[in-house]
């Protein structure tokens, strides 16, 4: 139980502090493909531009049939933090596992042709017997300021000192920015037609919201909910965007009756590292006559 507790304050801390991946774009679609969303800031660009490398894959071709790999923060990391990877065992009841390994895992400073700079961290372990495989933890720090960086892992035989692989995966650290937003697909609309608004994350931290959302209409000098729009409500943590990310939308069906105007779109989103710090965000669009 203590080690199912820390693992999941730990998955807590890295989806509140990091450029998560954009889980929310996919959902309610409507099946329209602006609402599939695209995106609007690419910060992996310059991580495709490297030389290939070898990346670790999720089976170890010379470990246990059910051990696993699984990644921490890649491939865009926001701020200091820690990158790596974690063991998994898939086998129930816990087993001990001869490994034999000597692990060498070294985080590395790069420039924009992957050539290395400067070892920012290196740490070696030997892993003979392992009962609990999901213990063992291979991240290592990364600084805050903007950078590329490559992890590497080397796995040697204890005895040997035969290589058994080599693998490499490539990181981005960015700034922390915050610059969530909604979006309305046309600017105008008639009575009869559907209006969709997306969430887009230009920004590089994660966003969360949830499902509920409004429609308001310019009255008298202020804007009021539109009793033929989505009820509003409170924020309900559930879904994320990570950093570039767009999609999930919202729609609204402009009533054969609706009067001429300005209407808008109301969301409430947060940053994924103060996600009780929501706020309003709005996008407003205009309704014409027939």
């Amino acid at each position: 139980m203590r080690r199912l507790t820390t693992a999941l304050a730990a998955l807590l801390a890295i989806l509140c502090t990091h450029a998560i991946p954009a889980s929310a774009s996919e959902m309610q679609t409507f099946g329209k493909p602006w609402c599939k969303g695209v995106p609007v800031h690419d910060y992996r660009a310059p991580l495709e531009a490297l030389p290939p490398v070898r990346r670790p894959p999720e089976k170890l071709p010379f470990g246990p049939r059910k051990l696993s790999l699984y990644a921490f923060s890649f491939p865009v990391v926001v701020g200091e933090s820690s990158v790596g990877f974690g063991f998994f065992d898939e086998t129930f009841p816990r087993r001990t596992l001869h490994l034999n390994w000597e692990l060498t895992v070294r985080v590395s400073r790069i420039d924009s042709r992957g050539e290395v700079l400067r070892t920012v961290e290196e740490r070696t372990l030997r892993l003979e017997e392992v009962s609990h495989p999901d213990e063992i933890d291979l991240r290592l720090r990364v600084p805050a300021g903007p950078a590329l960086y490559r992890y590497d892992l080397e796995f040697h035989n204890l005895q040997s000192g035969e290589l058994l692989g080599s693998y490499s995966e490539y990181l981005r650290v960015v700034h922390r920015t915050f610059h969530a937003r909604i979006a309305v697909n046309r600017p105008t609309f008639r009575p009869g037609q559907t209006a969709y608004a997306r969430v887009e994350n230009p920004g590089t931290e994660g966003v969360f919201f949830g499902l509920d959302y409004d429609v308001q209409r310019f009255d008298a000098g202020g804007w009021v909910h539109y009793p033929s729009g989505h009820p509003g409500g409170s924020l309900l943590i559930g879904l994320s965007m990570g950093g570039g990310g767009s999609g999930w939308c919202m729609r609204f069906h402009v009533p054969a009756n609706a009067e001429p105007g300005w209407y808008r779109f109301t969301k409430d989103l947060a940053p994924a590292s103060r996600f009780r710090h929501e706020r309003m965000y709005t996008a407003a669009f205009r309704v014409t006559s027939s």
